[in-house]
């Protein structure tokens, strides 16, 4: 029985994973961003944040760089740019710049490709309260569905939820960002 196995999973790897190159994407969304509020406490340092929204764009390329089936697995990488006018005179501004590994569900007979990413990177933002912004690490997990609209055209519509922080002063601040946009693949 488990030779049937290894044989089913050698012949969907070999339909799967043929010589031709996978297609990658390049995307742009509306997007709205969210930073939970946060307070900690370092030594004699103490953080206190308050939580924003910001409005604005994101723009990204992604990249196919292995099949299995209907498998594919790839890499991300994406720039966020978000502001908006806060209670301050400086407004709410979100910046990031992520990077990561990507897995997505993709047939040729469905209209439609969902896919999970994680993505690390940097996040800059002036948290409400700031002419300048700091910029710290940031994770992200994204979760989304890319909807065949015309050939080579998707629409798309995606969930990320992750931290930013520094690890030097010990505090996390939680990140969300909702997207909804269009996904042009090239071949």
């Amino acid at each position: 029985m488990g030779r049937l196995w290894a044989a089913i999973l050698v012949l969907v790897l070999g339909v799967g994973c043929g010589s031709a190159r996978a297609p990658y994407g390049l995307y742009a969304a509306g997007s709205g961003g969210f930073l939970g509020s946060v307070t900690a406490s370092s030594g004699s340092l103490v953080v206190s944040q308050n939580s924003l929204s910001a409005y604005g764009g994101t723009f990204g390329i992604y990249d196919t760089l292995l099949r299995a089936g209907p498998l594919r697995f790839g890499g991300d990488a994406r720039y966020v740019i978000e502001s908006s006018d806060g209670s301050t005179p400086y407004g709410n501004q979100i910046r990031s710049g992520l990077v990561g590994p990507r897995l997505a569900l993709f047939s040729h007979a469905a209209p439609f490709s969902p896919y999970i990413q994680f993505e690390i990177g940097g996040t800059s933002t002036n948290y409400g309260h700031y002419a300048s912004r700091s910029t710290s690490f940031a994770y992200q997990v994204q979760f989304g569905l890319d909807y065949t609209v015309a050939p080579h055209i998707d629409a798309r519509v995606e969930y990320g939820g992750g931290k930013i922080g520094s690890a030097f002063n010990g505090y996390r601040q939680g990140m969300q960002q909702v997207d909804l946009g269009i996904v042009v693949r090239l071949p």
